[in-house]
């Protein structure tokens, strides 16, 4: 829920209405009540900044908080300089082989790309193991929400292995261990 929160954050400050209007849209159904004690405790960790503008109360994400791996994917593939249909795309393969299965279009959204890709839908049968796995390791997803796979055969790999070397050397700080010089444009 954590992702969901941050994905709706993003974009503008919100009210707690606010919020779970977008989460009863994305199919979401949280009480109130719960989604204010879940707030409230978010903001007393600092993870979200709270704030009174009477009756509501608003929330914003707070500046000391690590962006979570959907951000950092979405940010790399924002530096290919290609449309934004192309680059979300390149997100979802990085996930598909990151976690070895289909992406669905919850997580491809908290790229900040928008929500198309150029991806085979998955249904049936495999969604639905897939979802089930998913649930049971507590990350839960609107019923309706679609599952993509990424043609292996656009040639995205080393997009790939480029993408999870600088997440890591950047994550631990590692830039003064890698020799050589830093390529920094990749191409597709």
């Amino acid at each position: 829920m954590k992702d969901l929160v941050f994905s709706y954050l993003k974009e503008n400050e919100t009210s707690i209405s606010g919020l779970s209007r977008m989460l009863q849209k994305d199919g979401f159904k949280v009480h109130r009540l719960v989604l204010t004690g879940y707030l409230k405790a978010m903001a007393d960790l600092g993870v979200l900044k709270q704030k009174e503008i009477p009756p509501s109360k608003v929330y914003t994400i707070s500046s000391k908080i690590e962006k979570n791996i959907y951000e950092v994917v979405g940010d790399k593939c924002r530096t290919l300089g290609v449309d934004d249909k192309e680059a979300a795309t390149v997100g979802a393969y990085v996930l598909q082989n990151l976690f070895r299965r289909p992406v669905f279009l919850q997580e491809i959204r908290q790229f900040g790309l928008g929500d198309v890709v150029l991806a085979k839908r998955i249904t049936g049968e495999e969604r639905s193991e897939v979802k089930k796995a998913l649930s049971k390791n507590g990350f839960r997803l609107p019923n309706n929400d679609p599952a993509y796979l990424v043609d292996k055969e656009k040639g995205y790999d080393k997009i790939v292995d480029s993408f999870l070397q600088e997440i890591l050397i950047e994550k631990f700080k590692s830039q003064g261990l890698v020799m050589g010089p830093k390529q920094t444009k990749l191409e597709l």
